[in-house]
């Protein structure tokens, strides 16, 4: 077999609540699906109006396979479909082969800066990726997601997005 990525949680070993995500100990649970609609809450009609600055979530990129994951990349496949919103990738540069149970960086509430070594917050789309390292098999690697909405944006029933990787 060859390796397999999938995203998982953070917040402890058993959460399942992605709004719980904050870094932490790596969840034995994946985030639902690549759609990103399932990673944060809805915005409320207030923050529709305010706009959020910032708002973040701290995901693993874990290799369940049986070989390393070389060449990674990250990056939305399909951005958001509100052009009032925008997901960010940032690469947490701290420990770059996490374990299960290692306890990294943990945020207070999801609109706290990480303090941790990020590497390039932004964008990334398929011809902007975000090169990751290589993820031998049963370590992973964290990556924190922000999330920006656009003050006074236009309600959006179901607003989605799609993160991929690439790997050999």
């Amino acid at each position: 077999m060859a390796a397999t990525l999938v995203f998982r949680l953070t917040g402890g070993a058993s959460n399942s609540t992605p709004g719980s995500s904050l870094g932490g100990i790596m969840s034995d649970n994946a985030v639902s699906g690549t759609a990103l609609n399932n990673l944060f809450d809805d915005v409320t009609p207030a923050e529709r109006v305010a706009g959020i600055a910032k708002e973040y979530r701290a995901i693993d990129v874990y290799n369940s396979g049986d070989a390393t994951a070389e060449s990674v990349a990250l990056y939305m496949s399909t951005p958001t479909s509100s052009t009032g919103t925008v997901l960010h990738l940032g690469y947490d540069a701290t420990n770059n082969d996490h374990i299960a149970g290692w306890d990294g960086e943990t945020i207070g509430s999801d609109t706290t800066d990480p303090a941790s070594p990020v590497i390039s917050f932004d964008e990334r789309t398929s011809s902007e990726k975000l090169t990751l390292p290589d993820i031998p098999t049963s370590k992973a690697v964290r990556v924190w997601v922000k999330r920006i909405v656009t003050a006074g944006v236009t309600n959006t029933a179901n607003d989605t997005g799609t993160l991929a990787v690439d790997y050999a």
